[in-house]
């Protein structure tokens, strides 16, 4: 894993399979929350983990019911 440190809305940028995916981080009110903002084509999937684990494992997310 390769942790950065750059001051807050500095953004970085990642080039997946061609693509280049722009990550921005901002501050919140609340104490020790960071939120990011992601800007990337449609054509690059972009999950939360749990997300992916499920589309992954073929499974429903844990938000959502089976059949749905």
């Amino acid at each position: 894993m390769q942790i950065l440190t750059l001051p807050f809305e500095e953004p970085f940028y990642i080039t997946l399979g061609g693509e280049t995916v722009k990550v921005l981080t901002f501050t919140t009110s609340d104490p020790g929350i960071i939120k990011f903002g992601i800007d990337a084509s449609r054509k690059v999937a972009i999950h939360r983990e749990e997300i992916y684990e499920s589309i992954k494992n073929h499974t429903a997310p844990p938000c959502l019911p089976e059949n749905s």
